[in-house]
């Protein structure tokens, strides 16, 4: 079939092979009825929104991936509902906060967001428990965003400055490297950063985009105010590739 070729569709096996293994290796049957009550609410949640706003229903491939990445990222230990809380919040971003006729944000990273306010833990604790996930996500999901989707220009440009920037900020840089060896900082760089929806479109400010989510944590962080800084520099990003995006865009009109 060819929808098995697609980079979603890749994304989404790279992200199941990724919660079978976290299933398996903290062996929980309640992971798994979890991560099946998270995708399908989510799932869920998309057609009840396509139907509100009159759009035709499609295979929800994108709505898969959130709820993978929702149920990777969110502490399994927090009550499911907050986790419903954000698939709910994750739809309700990517289907109502639009600009030029798309939205704007990373839906998975909104909903967490938005749910960690009102209390959800976010401990990217399925993508971090050992070598294992930080494998797959190199070698599974780098392999789809450098080569499926050809998102290097952000990720290179978020690595390399991330890199500087925390050598800098720690004042070595062999602990800078140490903090890039984690599962998590990875999934957000190849999973995440260059998703293409949500990402800068315009390869003139790709190179930006990735520099600038690299360095907007060392500012919020500092804050104290976002329950995952990394996420909110995403969402930050996100709004600031769509405004450039769409006003280069307008220039060439």
């Amino acid at each position: 079939m060819n929808i098995l070729k697609t980079p979603k569709a890749k994304m989404i096996v790279v992200l199941a092979v990724l919660a079978l293994a976290a299933i398996v290796q903290f062996f929980s049957p309640a992971l798994l009825v979890r991560a099946t009550v998270i995708i399908s609410f989510l799932i869920a949640f998309e057609y009840i929104f396509w139907r509100i706003r009159g759009v035709n229903s499609f295979w929800p491939s994108a709505g898969i991936i959130s709820g993978l990445i929702i149920f990777l990222l969110a502490d399994p230990a927090a009550p499911i509902e907050l986790a419903i809380g954000a698939t709910f919040l994750a739809v309700v971003g990517k289907q109502f906060i639009r600009l030029a006729n798309a939205h704007i944000f990373n839906p998975a990273a909104f909903g967490l967001l938005a749910a960690g306010f009102l209390g959800l833990p976010i401990t990217w604790w399925g993508v971090s428990w050992g070598y294992l996930p930080l494998a797959l996500t190199i070698l599974g999901a780098g392999y789809v965003s450098l080569f499926a989707i050809r998102q290097y220009k952000i990720v290179f440009s978020f690595l390399v400055v991330a890199l500087v920037g925390s050598s800098l900020y720690i004042g070595h840089i062999i602990p800078a490297i140490n903090q890039m060896l984690v599962g998590a900082f990875w999934f957000f760089a190849l999973v995440m950063l260059p998703e293409p929806m949500t990402a800068a479109k315009l390869s003139k400010i790709r190179i930006f985009y990735g520099s600038l989510i690299a360095l907007l944590p060392f500012t919020l962080s500092q804050l104290h105010f976002f329950p995952e800084p990394l996420l909110a520099s995403l969402l930050v990003g996100n709004l600031a590739a769509r405004i450039g995006d769409t006003k280069l865009n307008w220039g060439k009109e």
